[in-house]
């Protein structure tokens, strides 16, 4: 049996959490297998700081360019990533989030670095103009493969044009979720009124208004039910403040949460409105752990739920859409235990991250 060559890899991510969270896993399985691992990232939290040195990676801080105009903070940038790729000298890189990944596919191309393989973790719902489409398209050449978490995104860079024939492409659901660190949990009790979670930042495209909204009506006709809402603040353009939230006493609003598992065993059912992303993974933690989902039909979420099995899907953007769905496991108790089966059995043959650590590993070429 031939022996696996230690590799370099060099992952570049958005933000710390991001890599300590989304590719903990995925970093965990490098390093185990005996890969050498550096996480750029620009500042950030020095507990995720801590994750990822703890599961065997470097990590080295990006400082993000003075705020200029975005040509030039972009070249900016690529001057740095093309600096650190010279230095650490890596075989592979594996980059994303959008402005990340289109950056440090260029750089890494250009510092002649072997495998670069980008992950696009999801698109703008208001097209890839938003972030500059030459030099995105530039990244997507200069990359040997790219990574999708949904197959609308795929399909959208296909019609785009900007997929080559010769292009290796990989589409894989999501993060995954590690199965053991969310095991089922059984239903609570729901004899005083069901629970409704949702967790995410406090973004309007995740959907968080239309929660509001549903939570608000139906807290008139359903009294004992709670409606909780975990997550950080954001500082995004669409970002709702606490303040708002919590307006008119629907939301029971838990702030930002170190470990979800409580919350999500805690709960009946777990809604996620988001207007479209790659894969979401607070809905991915919820599946796991057994809880039926209610989501949207957009890129992302529509893959998530097998309707009226193991959740429902509804429209982006439709709060009283949202509302009858959620209404239906309030009409209908009995219909959650087999909602939870569905649930957690769609995590086990879907989104297990054994599978997406090996179908990753593959395509960066250490498997």
């Amino acid at each position: 049996m031939t022996q696996q060559v230690s590799e370099r890899i060099a992952i570049v991510a958005p933000s710390a959490e991001s890599a300590a969270v989304l590719r903990r896993d995925l970093i965990e399985w490098l390093t185990s297998h005996g890969h050498r691992v550096l996480c750029l990232i620009p500042p950030g939290a020095g507990r995720y700081i801590r994750i990822l040195r703890g599961i065997g990676a470097q990590v080295r801080i990006v400082e993000p360019p003075q705020p200029t105009l975005r040509i030039l903070s972009d070249w900016q940038m690529i001057a740095s990533y093309l600096a650190q790729f010279n230095d650490w000298q890596p075989n592979v890189v594996l980059s994303f989030g959008l402005r990340t990944l289109t950056l440090a596919a260029i750089a890494a191309r250009r510092a002649g670095v072997r495998r670069v393989v980008s992950l696009i973790n999801g698109l703008p719902s208001d097209g890839i103009e938003s972030i500059g489409r030459r030099r995105f398209a530039h990244a997507i050449r200069a990359s040997d493969a790219v990574v999708f978490h949904n197959r609308d995104n795929q399909q959208t860079l296909a019609d785009l044009g900007l997929l080559s024939p010769g292009l290796q492409t990989l589409v894989v659901p999501g993060s995954g979720i590690d199965l053991k660190s969310f095991p089922a949990v059984p239903l609570p009790p729901h004899d005083d009124g069901l629970v409704f979670l949702m967790l995410s930042r406090l973004e309007r495209r995740r959907g968080v208004l239309e929660y509001k909204a549903a939570a608000s009506e139906l807290k008139t006709r359903w009294p004992t039910a709670a409606f909780r809402f975990a997550g950080p603040v954001s500082s995004e353009p669409d970002a709702i403040s606490r303040a708002m939230l919590k307006e008119g006493g629907a939301i029971d609003y838990l702030g930002e949460l170190e470990d979800v598992r409580p919350a999500l065993a805690a709960c009946h059912v777990f809604v996620y409105p988001s207007y479209g992303e790659g894969m979401p993974r607070a809905a991915l933690e919820a599946l796991a752990t057994g809880r039926p989902v209610v989501t949207t039909r957009t890129p992302g979420c529509t893959e998530l739920v097998d309707e009226k099995v193991s959740g429902c899907l509804v429209p982006p953007a439709d709060a009283a859409a949202l509302a009858v769905a959620m209404e239906s496991y309030l009409k209908n108790a009995e219909q959650l235990a087999a909602g939870s089966r569905a649930a957690r059995l769609k995590a086990e043959r879907r989104f297990d991250v054994k599978d997406v650590n090996l179908a990753l590993a593959r395509i960066l070429g250490v498997a």
